[in-house]
């Protein structure tokens, strides 16, 4: 891709992460995207090679964000409840500041061709490894009772995963604030009394 096109990239994935969280991806066009972008949709494709590529950008920037923070998360240390507490302030932060993003990751992604899902899925689980090796290094410590740390995996991303849709910048609570709070919910259900 040619210097000049790159100065266009970053603003047409914008754009189409915004009309693919209102309209969703089947209901937004090329045309669609071109008109928000001022150009002909035709145009567009100087830029891109294709409306599944926009998808796919927007959705590869959640996941490595996540991974990323994931993969900190666990270099850094500390005990399983500073780490858990870490995942949850990391999440909700990186889907409050970026809601449209992460509502076409979330409902999305299956549009992806199968080879760019097993993408999404391979990092996902990556991710999810992660969670389960906090809850387990937890459990093995005695920090946290016995309890299977997929489940428990399971309830704390369930938990996260919706922020997408309630989460608003203008309510009570910051990320950081809410975060505790579901933090604090599956880490006293965890909690070795």
């Amino acid at each position: 891709m040619s210097e000049r096109a790159t100065d266009y990239v970053t603003p047409i994935v914008e754009i189409a992460a915004s009309l693919f969280a209102r309209k969703g991806y089947h209901g937004t066009s090329m045309r669609d995207i071109g008109r928000e972008v001022g150009v002909h949709a035709g145009s567009l494709y100087v830029h891109i090679q294709s409306k599944e590529d926009l998808l796919e950008a927007i959705v590869h920037s959640i996941m490595e964000r996540s991974e990323r923070d994931m993969e900190e998360i666990l270099a850094a240390g500390g005990t399983a409840t500073e780490q858990l507490r870490q995942v949850a302030a990391r999440d909700l932060k990186l889907i409050g500041e970026n809601k449209e993003f992460a509502t076409v990751f979330f409902h999305e992604w299956r549009n992806l061709s199968e080879p760019r899902q097993q993408a999404v899925i391979a990092s996902r689980d990556r991710w999810e490894t992660g969670l389960r090796s906090i809850i387990t290094q937890g459990i093995e410590t005695g920090e946290f009772r016995e309890a299977d740390p997929r489940i428990a995996g399971i309830a704390l991303t369930s938990i996260l995963n919706w922020a997408y849709v309630w989460y608003s910048p203008e309510g009570e609570l910051t990320t950081e604030e809410l975060a505790d709070r579901f933090a604090d919910l599956l880490i006293e259900g965890l909690r070795a009394h």
